[in-house]
């Protein structure tokens, strides 16, 4: 599965997830608002028919304060607290509270501060349906009274539980789909990394076959002429040659990678080398390459001096391999703050750049005839991805078709024994 559909299933998975929640959130809400609405008609009928038989009493007005007689006692009452104290229905968190209106003028209220006058004026006219203001049910209807002007009730019932039902279940949903979304994506990741890896070790197992079968068929193909007899001094010669350079490459190809599965396996002990002398290391090597070196005497850096010594002899081989026959290698290392910088530069034939990536990996090779002619393996930048790696660091690469490769590595600064060269 190629990474794009396999993170577009994780993408429609939680897309697919979110709209079923927002669903059945949306149902879940809607079910307890019903639930809540009959609860309110029934309340507000209780409201209407409470109130009517209020007003068969004596209705005063004093200081506008919108009184009711009680009858038989004569005790005033404050409209709705006489009435409320005994009728209170719970919804939600509140109890449901009414207002009541004479020729479209507030005259008394209970309501919540939320619910406005005009929504209020406007539940009364409304007197067919109930109204959603905010989080609260709003219902009207209009009073049976021995007065000619109209007045009208507007009850108000809390619907604020629906919406927390609604908020908890959108919100609990939106965590489980959080957490797999999540646990697909880190499936996927390593779903992914495991094919890159089962890929990688395919290509390895082809890689090597084919890296082993050419000097083998090689090796069989001149042992058999040598078996015959039938070859004279110089053909002896030549095959005995062909032999031994066959057999070399067999030899240098087991040791790299031997060396690659050791720095796989063994981790690296870190101490101070100097760069000077792993660039000297380095040139004793290589006899036959023309280095220029240049390497602060100060230059200290965390690393292994065999290691190091090995990973600027690669880049350096493989430099000279890609250069002119007289051109010449320059190794240098530079200050960058808190590390060294050290590059391996070169004037050949330079990389194309979609080959820039590929250069670690084991057996590739950007020109497959030449580096066969030049004996190499095809391992060497693999094993110097993983010298620089056990360094903690990694090699980039910066090269032009026609004009040259440089390769740079950063190491960390050794500071107490940079110190110590310095006064010397």
């Amino acid at each position: 599965m190629k990474r794009t559909s396999m993170y577009t299933a994780v993408l429609a998975l939680s897309l697919a997830m979110a709209l079923a929640g927002g669903g059945l959130a949306c149902r879940t809400f809607r079910e307890r608002l019903d639930a809540l609405e009959e609860q309110a008609v029934l309340q507000h009928q209780r409201n209407v028919c409470g109130l009517e038989d209020a007003f068969a009493a004596e209705y005063d007005t004093r200081s506008g304060a919108g009184y009711l007689s009680s009858g038989a006692d004569s005790v005033c009452a404050r409209v709705g607290q006489a009435y409320t104290r005994g009728q209170w229905l719970i919804l939600g968190s509140s109890t449901a509270a009414f207002a009541l209106m004479r020729e479209g003028d507030v005259a008394y209220s209970a309501l919540p501060e939320s619910v406005a006058a005009a929504d209020v004026q406007q539940a009364a006219a409304a007197t067919d349906g109930i109204l959603l203001r905010g989080e609260t049910l709003l219902l009207g209807g209009v009073l049976n009274t021995p007065y000619s002007y109209p007045v009208a009730v507007v009850t108000a019932a809390d619907a604020s539980e629906a919406f927390a039902a609604r908020n908890r279940l959108l919100y609990s949903w939106l965590a489980v789909q959080a957490v797999i979304t999540l646990a697909a994506l880190v499936a996927a990741y390593h779903y992914e990394r495991l094919q890159e890896l089962n890929a990688r070790q395919s290509r390895f197992v082809a890689d090597l076959t084919h890296e082993l079968k050419t000097p083998l068929t090689s090796l069989i193909g001149y042992a058999d002429l040598l078996r015959g007899g039938t070859l004279d001094a110089e053909r002896r010669r030549t095959a005995a040659e062909a032999l031994y350079h066959e057999s070399a490459r067999l030899e240098s190809l087991s040791q790299q990678l031997l060396a690659l599965n050791g720095l796989q396996a063994d981790g690296v002990v870190l101490r101070p080398v100097r760069v000077a002398a792993a660039f000297a290391d380095a040139v004793r090597s290589l006899p036959d390459v023309v280095l220029d070196c240049d390497a602060p005497a100060e230059a200290v850096v965390l690393a292994d001096r065999v290691l190091l010594a090995d990973l600027v002899r690669n880049l350096a081989l493989n430099a000279w391999h890609a250069g002119p026959q007289d051109g010449a290698v320059h190794l240098r290392c530079t200050d960058a703050g808190e590390c060294w910088r050290l590059t391996v530069q070169d004037t050949g034939c330079g990389i194309p750049a979609e080959a820039l990536p590929h250069l670690t990996e084991p057996f590739y090779r950007v020109d497959k005839a030449r580096a066969r002619a030049n004996g190499g393996s095809g391992v060497g930048l693999a094993l110097c991805a993983q010298i620089a790696e056990a360094f903690g660091t990694q090699m980039t690469f910066a090269s032009r078709v026609g004009e040259g490769t440089t390769v740079t590595i950063l190491l960390q600064k050794e500071a107490e024994h940079e110190e110590a060269a310095q006064q010397q």
